[in-house]
């Protein structure tokens, strides 16, 4: 074994590629090939070259550009959840190291790697992959949903959701660094950049003001709290999402935002509804 300076690690990679006559193994989780052409031609070459190519990558719904750049290079991915580990190798040596087959890692981020060529070393790296990746490759990918959630632009999924939850068309539109929506109100859905807290809000009359302590007491959202100031009621998370751009957020935190907005339309309609009809009653 022997450590590879950071700088050597992509070279060394490619030189496992290229001299291999047998097969190769990769175990990258995270995969993005956009402007590393040189990878991409010397793994087209192998294949050309009859050399057979086992490549793992991360089975999640928001890693489906993984599996998408490694089918376009004519190879099927072995899909695996949870996967962190990255090996290279080949019938002649090894490589483990901290990086992923990224664009990124390739050009700018300092890794950590290790070449192996004994022969019981890389027994030990073909033992790796038959005890902890081949008996948990995954049969199916995510299903259709989670990978439109994945891809398509937030504005977009938020506008079909709550289509499909009020039974109308519902467009939406950025203003003022916020998203706008109208479900027979105005709403409004902006993330703070500064901290990736969330707010959602919607305009309220005088009266609806005035009653605000009934919605705060009648309506609970987990892990959001409660606020009013003159003219929207809004609620606010308590936890911070993982990207201040929606369209990187995680699968499951879209999830979670799109059905605490639906909710929140929901009871704030109800609560309108009932102002007046109290109103009314009082009169």
């Amino acid at each position: 074994m022997k450590i590879i300076p950071p700088y050597q690690i992509t070279s060394e990679i490619l030189n496992l590629i290229n001299e291999t006559e047998e097969y190769i193994i990769l175990v990258s989780p995270y995969v993005n090939l956009n402007n590393w052409d040189r990878i991409k031609v010397d793994i087209t070459n192998a294949i050309k070259r009859g050399v057979k190519i086992q490549f793992y990558t991360r089975l999640d719904s928001d890693n489906y550009k993984s599996w998408e750049q490694i089918e376009q290079l004519g190879l099927k991915p072995k899909l695996i959840k949870n996967l962190h580990a990255k090996v290279y190798f080949n019938e002649k040596s090894g490589i483990v190291t901290s990086m992923n087959l990224l664009t990124s890692s390739n050009l700018s981020a300092i890794e950590f790697g290790s070449i192996y060529h004994t022969e019981q070393e890389l027994n030990e790296l073909q033992g790796f992959i038959k005890r902890y990746l081949e008996p948990n490759i995954e049969s199916t990918k995510p299903n259709e949903e989670d990978i439109y959630l994945a891809k398509e632009q937030f504005t977009v999924i938020l506008s079909n959701y709550l289509a499909n939850k009020f039974n109308r068309r519902v467009n939406t539109r950025w203003r003022n660094g916020a998203i706008e929506f109208n479900v027979k109100n105005q709403y409004y859905f902006d993330v703070d950049k500064g901290n990736n807290l969330v707010s959602i809000g919607g305009i309220i009359s005088g009266l609806e003001h005035d009653k605000f302590d009934n919605f705060k007491k009648k309506y609970k959202f987990n892990e959001f709290q409660v606020f009013v100031n003159h003219s929207n009621i809004y609620i606010e998370s308590g936890f911070k999402l993982s990207n201040s751009n929606l369209n990187f957020i995680s699968v499951s935190e879209k999830r979670k935002l799109l059905e605490t907005t639906a909710k929140f339309v929901e009871n704030l309609t109800k609560y309108k509804r009932m102002c007046y009809e109290n109103e009314k009653a009082d009169q």
